[in-house]
């Protein structure tokens, strides 16, 4: 998700929603002719799916399972994709444990083929979990039209409630430049030491508090402010050559 030029300040859209607007209009967005189809679809032949070949054959099953971990993206490289949902968490030379992006293991380990086959996908709240993350992210991809940075920050919010360590919030390529924003961490921590880095945001950010709502959401805020601040100056807004 990557900063675009924006035409709304993201700190201001983000501060129209909280818990109860956001799910208001999500409930609005899942609404939409488009969304309900590819939920229609989903459900409708997922509930057929025998193997876990079968499942990744479809284009649209794929890509709707895809898009509930916000890896659409990945569907460019669907020999990966499908290597990745076939290998065995348990075994270190597996490719996905040897992927940086921690979403590789959490899409396996929902899925659990390996293990599972199909099973999961036969399980009616995993069915409704896929949908709800599916639509959560669409709507938050909806919102990069306007500014995507608003985008990247409503995706943290969701996910940071799943974090139990810094290595968790490195290894997610969206929450971490957040972090990175929020706490002021300079490249050269950014690209140093894992261990340091990692010890750096448990420091700073107080992980036991995932779930407060006006703690993540202070983090939130000083990362959007940086960022509204870093499109002034690209754009070179003349409100800011007040303070030259």
């Amino acid at each position: 998700m990557e900063l675009s030029t924006l035409s709304f300040d993201a700190l201001a859209m983000y501060q129209r929603f909280n818990p109860t607007t956001l799910a208001a209009d999500q409930k609005r967005f899942a609404k939409r002719g488009d969304v309900q189809n590819e939920i229609n679809y989903f459900r409708e032949k997922v509930a057929k799916v025998t193997t876990p070949e079968e499942f990744m054959k479809d284009y649209r099953l794929m890509k709707f399972a895809l898009s509930a971990f916000s890896m659409e993206s990945q569907m460019d490289y669907p020999a990966r994709i499908k290597q990745i949902l076939m290998s065995d968490l348990n075994d270190d030379k597996a490719l996905v444990n040897r992927m940086s992006d921690s979403r590789y293991r959490s899409l396996n380990r929902a899925f659990d083929f390996v293990n599972s086959g199909v099973q999961k996908l036969q399980s009616q709240s995993f069915i409704d979990s896929l949908v709800e993350n599916y639509v959560a992210n669409q709507h938050e991809t909806s919102l990069s039209e306007l500014n995507s940075t608003l985008t990247d920050a409503l995706y943290f919010e969701r996910k940071i409630k799943t974090v139990t360590s810094g290595y968790q919030i490195i290894g997610d390529p969206v929450m971490f430049p957040v972090i990175k924003t929020a706490l002021n961490i300079p490249n050269a921590a950014a690209t140093g030491s894992v261990e340091r880095l990692k010890d750096w945001i448990e420091r700073d950010f107080d992980l036991t508090r995932v779930n407060d709502t006006a703690y993540v959401r202070g983090v939130v805020n000083k990362f959007l402010v940086l960022k509204d601040v870093q499109a002034k100056l690209a754009q070179g807004s003349p409100l800011l050559d007040m303070f030259a």
